[in-house]
């Protein structure tokens, strides 16, 4: 107990402090936040659909088709248990996430720079320059969520070769466990496990501590196999696991990656220069561990393994879109590190005025949180819209008058019209996801054909020689730089 206090002592006034700015930036930055309408980014939809299902005893794949890690699901459920009928639950979601990120990642600069009082600047500037990227996108990515996990485990590598020590037994569990909740958030994230892996073997073997290594590979496969486990075992138990596999493993890296429905987007190396906030600092701090490699090689080679394997894994299924490239965001403390080492150096004979300039950074930073966020977020021109304007609400009070309130949201990912509406999907394919799925495909032209549902809503196109449906609104509404246009239809034999 006395140590616990002793922790929260030293370890409580910053983990307030990241969860304050976390919310402070994500205020203005996410979608989710209180501020918006709702958060309309079709991702964060489909999960939060999903999410919600399994409140209502749902089972993700067999019930409710989507293409995710499990754990995903289980985060948005645990938003849906809070706030099913607003992203109330979502938002709060995202501040925890993002405060972890903030948290480990000014830990990280912390070690790596050797000055304790690091730690607030970064975690100030950490908040303030990661949501403004582009690849930040509307908020609620499977990335964004993870970065605190990748984080954790960078901190981790980097503080225990900073300190010359090998891993121990808790630290090589903890890290298994992370690798498992990317395996199972979303495998491409692997990558960054696979090269911290690389990295750690290389340091055992060159600093002679090979009889080392079978102890610490044991206690992570422990942490792999242990939520690995409780994962398969909670699908098995529902008669599920093999839904898990053919719709996560399977279809996923067979069908994926031949998607046609994806966009043109920019290249991987592009894209990163789209996200100069965090990819500046990344490549200033992998550049600065290379320079300083006689001092800093372990470091250095985890860090570069780490870097080239997380991005080739990322891309490597051909997809770019945006968000993808936030993952990489996680290597943005490390160019923190020699620019506050500089900064030290330059007061070094003057503790008070160290003291004084850590503080007025934090400070000022922390304080135009929100008002860079106002200026340069690209999702601020959501905040004009109210509610009442959007598709989802206009829709959603026809829908809530039906008897039969059943809905098919057709030829698109889920825009966000059962959760306006209030209302479960009534099969297993609730979208249209991007992905060359025939039995998707066929179940909902099936469903339209026969009229399963009592609503379909469409995205731009219009129902085509049907004659069971009837349009009874139509709605317009900007999303990612243009203007789209739905339609809701009515089964012509359902009353009005």
């Amino acid at each position: 107990m006395i140590a616990l206090i002793s922790r929260w002592k030293r370890q409580g006034p910053r983990l307030l402090f990241a969860c304050a700015a976390a919310f402070l930036s994500l205020m203005i930055c996410t979608k989710s936040s209180f501020l918006y309408p709702l958060n309309d980014w079709v991702d964060v939809h489909c999960f939060f659909t999903v999410g919600r299902g399994i409140l209502h005893g749902l089972t993700p794949y067999r019930d409710l088709y989507e293409q995710k890690g499990p754990l995903v699901y289980f985060l948005y459920a645990g938003a849906a248990a809070l706030s099913e009928s607003s992203f109330a639950g979502v938002f709060a979601l995202e501040c925890l996430c993002f405060a972890g990120f903030v948290y480990f990642g000014g830990r990280i600069v912390e070690a790596l720079s050797g000055l304790r009082g690091a730690y607030w600047p970064a975690a100030a500037l950490l908040a303030v320059l990661t949501p403004l990227s582009p690849a930040f996108s509307h908020g609620g990515s499977a990335e964004e969520l993870f970065l605190p996990v990748m984080a954790l485990a960078l901190w981790i590598v980097l503080a225990a070769m900073g300190d010359r020590r090998p891993l121990n037994g808790r630290q090589g569990l903890i890290l298994g466990l992370c690798a498992a909740g990317a395996l199972w958030m979303k495998y491409t994230f692997c990558g960054l496990f696979l090269g911290l892996a690389l990295g750690v073997i290389v340091w055992y073997l060159h600093d002679g501590w090979a009889r080392h290594l079978p102890r610490l590979i044991g206690f992570f496969l422990l942490g792999v196999i242990a939520l690995s486990a409780l994962t398969v075992v909670w699908f098995a138990l529902r008669g599920a696991a093999g839904d898990l596999w053919q719709a996560y493993f399977v279809n996923n890296l067979t069908q994926y990656a031949h998607n046609i429905r994806s966009g043109a987007y920019d290249p991987p190396l592009k894209n990163l220069l789209n996200n100069l906030t965090w990819s500046i600092p990344g490549a200033l701090g992998i550049l600065w561990l290379l320079i300083t490699r006689k001092k800093r090689g372990r470091e250095a080679a985890a860090v570069l393994l780490g870097a080239v394997c997380l991005f080739v894994f990322t891309y490597a299924n051909g997809r770019r879109y945006p968000y993808y490239a936030l993952v990489l965001a996680v290597f943005a403390p490390l160019g923190l590190a020699p620019i506050l080492r500089a900064l030290w150096k330059l007061t070094q004979k003057k503790p008070a005025l160290q003291r004084a300039a850590a503080a007025l950074i934090t400070a000022a930073v922390t304080a135009a949180s929100p008002f860079l966020a106002s200026i340069y977020s690209p999702n601020v021109y959501l905040t004009r819209i109210a509610f009442e304007d959007t598709p989802q609400y206009r829709f959603a009070q026809i829908i809530r008058q039906a008897d039969d309130q059943t809905l098919l949201n057709d030829g698109f990912l889920d825009g966000g019209f059962y959760y306006a509406a209030g209302v479960q999907p009534s099969g297993p394919y609730f979208c249209t996801l991007n992905i060359d799925l025939k039995d998707m495909d066929a179940a909902l032209q099936r469903s339209v054909r026969l009229g399963e549902t009592a609503f379909v809503v469409t995205r731009q196109k219009k129902l085509q020689n049907n004659r069971l449906y009837r349009l009874v609104d139509e709605c317009s509404m900007p999303y990612e730089g243009r203007t789209w246009h739905y339609y809701l239809y009515r089964r012509i034999d359902e009353p009005t």
